[in-house]
């Protein structure tokens, strides 16, 4: 079910791969999970997952039952879907997880807005949009900071020359919201063109009132 270079970024910034996942010795130990309703998006060979779920973990010795937002990003390889990239956020455990259809639709705009500044090379909204742990893993499984997006942008090394959002489906719960949309970009990186579409997902939270970007997952559907 997963691929081989399955990577994910946990809550503290530590990335686990899938020989970490599938290891006899790996401390979280999940007893039950109980999932609702799970929205997908498939573009060609590339797929993208949402949902919410409740969750009772064994993490040496220690007992939660954690409720979480989460998303799976899928590539069909010799004809099997596989997971390649997961991420999450954690919800109050008390927390009833009623989408706000209001968050949602700031969020869509909001999205539209880190493009634009993207094309823009406006490293000061860039850098307010992007919470200080961002964090990702590429595709040649090397993490990727936000340090790292910005000196892109600053460097001239990638340049966003321009872009086509299509519909983003988000769900946004409390403080924590995950929003998903095809993209068709023209980009250029390391001086080579990456023009095409592109599927993603952001990991958005909420803090001292403002939504900022905390994980993302992208692929380039073929």
């Amino acid at each position: 079910l997963y691929a081989d270079d399955f990577a994910i970024v946990g809550s503290s910034g530590n990335v686990v791969n899938k020989k970490k996942l599938l290891s006899t010795g790996f401390p979280d130990k999940l007893v039950w999970f109980e999932t609702g309703p799970i929205d997908i998006e498939v573009f060609g060979n590339v797929a993208l997952g949402q949902g919410v779920v409740r969750e009772k973990r064994n993490e040496n010795g220690k007992v939660t039952n954690p409720q979480l937002v989460w998303a799976d990003l899928l590539e069909k390889r010799a004809g099997k879907w596989v997971v390649v990239r997961s991420l999450f956020g954690e919800l109050p455990q008390s927390f009833k997880a009623v989408p706000d259809p209001s968050a949602a639709e700031e969020i869509k705009k909001l999205e539209q807005d880190i493009g634009d500044a993207m094309v823009a090379v406006d490293l000061e909204k860039l850098n307010q949009a992007y919470a200080d742990d961002f964090a990702t893993i590429g595709s040649s499984g090397k993490l990727f900071r936000k340090e790292d997006l910005l000196d892109d942008f600053k460097s001239g090394k990638h340049k966003l020359v321009s872009f086509e959002l299509g519909p983003v489906n988000v769900q946004a719960f409390g403080n924590v919201a995950v929003a998903q949309a095809g993209v068709k970009e023209k980009r250029i990186q390391d001086g080579k063109d990456y023009s095409g579409q592109f599927a993603f997902v952001d990991l958005f939270e909420k803090r001292a009132g403002k939504w900022v970007i905390v994980r993302t997952l992208s692929a380039r559907p073929s």
